[in-house]
């Protein structure tokens, strides 16, 4: 009996120590030939009044797709969904696909702690439209150490383009000549000096003249001049704290960013603005720095994100005729993971059919369910105008509140450009942002790069306290900032900026090997 027993409890054993192999290495088989039900945690704002109506109406479509499997689907609100989903990841509990979001825990983290299956099989041995319809870069945004464990919700996937923006009825009448100082900076494409901002002083001195300065250069038009007097811009691509490359060039040598690059001309720039008031004296003690962007009497040079048409964007959201025009021009995809991904849970039952339904949410074969998801049910949440528009009839965009009865966000459900477009959007913006933001942006240089921030993250740690303790210095407030930038850059040196590069070095040496 005894033999028995111990036969008996290897058995169990075993089978446990199967199970749980199983749930962190991921299977790629479906474990039921019958009926499927796959579960799916996404985010957003939560469970709607018309939600489990549409969820049913869902269903009963996908049948024409996958007939033996339906949904169950849980939406949770964006600012629990990080909390709650790792309570259910902890507690192992069955989930097929998962929303992977802007509040989740960076890949590497759900990667170590073996919450998310590898999909590089899945996608090979049982889809066919996914790798032909997304470009092969937006799966390596979802790469860890080489094994895909997202697909990125497929949208815009660049920096912003930055732009400087003014009221334009004092551009026009203090002859603010934008244009050249636009395409001075574009064509510049990286360091500029405090010459290329004269212009800028000369508009600000004719404001301060005629009482027109109103409440002066915003905070957010001084971090970019900081980031663009003598250093990278928009070409740097960070990887952690002080260390980073730039993207112009193919050495993948890393750069300190405060010690490799001179910017000593900004901050003599903004100590001498400030006296001379273009920065408000009360710029050390303001909690919300954007409050006066964009206002009629507020900041009278703010930065911001410039696409074309941004200006007459702004005048028409704000109500006073707003001039934008851009400082850069060429575009990066960013090495970081995109805001929004779909994955498959390491406890997922149904990876075979969990792998099929996310192919349906971002290809051109499953447009009418993916729609459905986001937009509801025609002619109850919105009428149809032609194939790809229509008239949304909840009484806010999709996606922007629980008072309506139904609607969430396409940005999180799938891949945008099979969304219909809505009375909320402009007339051509997919089409621009898939061929002339994406389809002309560089891949960053790091994309597929995982920085382990373990090995200094105690320096790091420390860089980032000093470098916020010394940020008044962006605001130029003291004249006697030579003393102080040199007592903040010993202080970053003790702390150990020097180890934070050599370690990012190191590391991108050894991806780089794993490149050839």
């Amino acid at each position: 009996m005894k033999k028995i027993r111990k036969v008996l409890a290897l058995a169990l054993a075993i089978c446990l120590a199967a199970s749980l192999f199983a749930g962190c290495s991921g299977k790629t088989t479906s474990s039921s030939d019958g009926p499927v039900e796959l579960k799916f945690l996404f985010g957003g704002v939560g469970e709607m009044k018309d939600s489990e109506m549409v969820w049913e109406e869902f269903n009963k479509e996908l049948k024409n797709y996958m007939p033996n499997t339906t949904v169950e689907f849980e939406c949770i609100a964006y600012s629990e969904f990080a909390e709650k989903w790792k309570l259910i990841s902890a507690s192992r509990e069955a989930v097929d696909v998962v929303w992977m979001g802007f509040t989740c825990a960076p890949l590497q983290e759900e990667v170590k702690k073996g919450s998310l299956m590898a999909l590089d099989d899945l996608i090979k041995d049982h889809t066919t439209d996914l790798t032909k319809e997304l470009p092969e870069w937006v799966f390596n945004l979802g790469k860890y150490n080489g094994k895909t464990y997202f697909v990125p919700c497929y949208q815009m996937m660049t920096n912003l383009p930055g732009g400087f923006m003014t009221q334009k009825e004092l551009a026009d009448k203090y002859d603010l000549d934008w244009e050249a100082i636009s395409k001075n900076m574009i064509e510049k494409e990286g360091f500029l000096t405090r010459e290329d901002f004269k212009p800028f002083e000369e508009y600000l001195e004719k404001l301060k003249q005629a009482g027109e300065l109103r409440k002066g250069v915003a905070p957010s038009f001084l971090i970019a001049a900081s980031r663009m007097i003598g250093r990278v811009r928009s070409h740097t691509g960070t990887i952690a704290a002080n260390a980073m490359i730039d993207m112009r060039e193919d050495t993948y040598k890393v750069y300190d960013i405060n010690f490799d690059y001179d910017n000593s001309e900004y901050y003599d720039m903004a100590a001498d603005w400030f006296k001379k008031g273009y920065i408000r004296k009360d710029i050390m003690s303001i909690t919300d720095r954007t409050a006066d962007e964009n206002q009629e009497n507020g900041y009278v040079l703010w930065k911001g994100s410039c696409f074309e048409g941004e200006g007459e964007r702004l005048t028409s959201k704000h109500g006073f005729p707003i001039l934008a025009f851009p400082f850069e021009k060429q575009l990066y995809v960013s090495a970081g993971i995109p805001t929004t991904n779909l994955a498959i849970s390491s406890t997922a039952e149904h990876p075979v059919e969990a792998i099929k339904f996310i192919e349906l949410l971002n290809t051109e074969k499953g447009k009418k369910l993916y729609n459905m998801l986001v937009y509801g049910i025609e002619g109850k949440h919105y009428k149809k105008i032609d194939d790809n528009k229509i008239e949304w009839l909840e009484s806010s965009a999709p996606g922007t509140s629980s008072d309506n009865n139904y609607g969430y966000d396409d940005w999180a459900l799938g891949n945008t450009f099979n969304a219909y477009q809505t009375q909320y959007d402009t007339e051509g913006w997919d089409e621009f942002i898939k061929n002339e933001v994406n389809g002309k942006a560089k891949p960053s240089l790091l994309i597929g790069f995982s920085f382990d921030s373990k090995p200094v993250s105690l320096e790091i740690a420390q860089y980032s306290a000093i470098e916020k303790e010394y940020e008044y210095l962006i605001w130029g407030t003291t004249k006697d900032y030579k003393k102080f930038i040199e007592e903040r850059n010993k202080k970053f040196k003790t702390a150990g900026c020097e180890k934070i590069v050599k370690e990012a070095q190191r590391q991108l040496d050894e991806w780089i090997k794993t490149k050839k």
